[in-house]
């Protein structure tokens, strides 16, 4: 009789113990049922994509479109492509060399491929809102250290000493009003500067110019060129070192703030893509292994 009991007591023992681990796993069950599961794919799809990435995207998409296919395809892409890397150039800061250089080279090709089918490319340097500037017109500020802004000026203003001597030589392709806007380019980026601290020089090493007026050899890269090429892609990659420069350290801090450095960074971009294509449409080599060569010693 007591081992019967015994044995009753054991059992009633282990089923309580059950029901006490069957109420507690139900319990984490429903704890676990509450919590949110993750969705696959939600956070991507939530994910918005900065002007910097949808405009890299575009530009590398209509760049590829343009190396083959119908000719009237590679040009629309051509063109479009340009508009992309000068944005890519603006809202990326990481990227401003490749975008400036992307978009001269897309120009200058669908410069060629109108010529082929009886169009007129029009990212004309004469219009303000062109993708080409001469000047900087218009612009009351810039968002970089005055440190770069003055290697931008010098530039500048070196550019513009070159060619007046070379228009006065009757080089091929040097004009006088180049080297006016160039001069002026610098006035206004010093400007920008507050007038302090001025790099710009009245007198520039002129030896080279006055030996190679028409012709002479890269001294970054050992090609040969017209000499007014070369000045101009100087200026282009002299300018695109001075912004990937550490002095460089002005940054946007807000959404309105990003909106406004990317409007007036374009201008800018616009000048400098104005150097690069003025470049090539001077003889310069358009390939990447001039150019990006080229950049990479500055």
């Amino acid at each position: 009789m007591q081992t019967r009991n015994s044995l009753l007591r054991r059992a009633r023992t282990l089923l309580r113990c059950t029901a006490a681990c069957v109420a507690a796993m139900a319990i984490m069950t429903s704890a676990t049922a509450c919590s949110s599961p993750r969705i696959a794919g939600r956070a991507e799809s939530e994910y918005q994509a900065s002007d910097c990435e949808l405009a890299y995207r575009s530009a590398t998409h209509n760049n590829s479109r343009a190396q083959s296919g119908p000719i009237i395809v590679r040009y629309l892409s051509a063109s479009q492509s340009a508009q992309d890397w000068q944005t890519v150039a603006a809202a990326c800061p990481q990227r401003v060399s490749e975008g400036v250089i992307r978009s001269a080279q897309a120009q200058w090709l669908a410069k060629n491929l109108a010529d082929n089918i009886s169009q007129t490319y029009t990212a004309s340097a004469t219009d303000g809102n062109a993708l080409r500037r001469q000047r900087l017109d218009g612009l009351t500020a810039l968002p970089l250290s005055k440190a770069t802004i003055r290697k931008l000026a010098l530039a500048e203003d070196r550019a513009g000493s070159a060619l007046q001597l070379l228009a006065a030589k009757g080089a091929a392709g040097a004009t006088l009003t180049a080297s006016d806007n160039h001069h002026a380019a610098g006035s206004q980026l010093m400007s920008f500067a507050g007038n302090t601290g001025d790099l710009r020089q009245k007198e520039y090493d002129i030896s080279n110019l006055l030996a190679n007026t028409n012709t002479a050899t890269d001294q970054s890269t050992g090609l040969q060129s017209s000499t007014v090429s070369i000045v101009e892609i100087d200026c282009a990659l002299e300018e695109l070192a001075a912004l990937a420069s550490p002095d460089n350290t002005v940054s946007a801090t807000d959404d309105a703030a990003t909106s406004t450095r990317t409007e007036q960074m374009l201008v800018l971009v616009r000048l400098i893509t104005g150097h690069c294509y003025e470049a090539f449409a001077q003889g310069y080599p358009s390939a990447d292994f001039a150019v990006f060569a080229d950049s990479s010693q500055q």
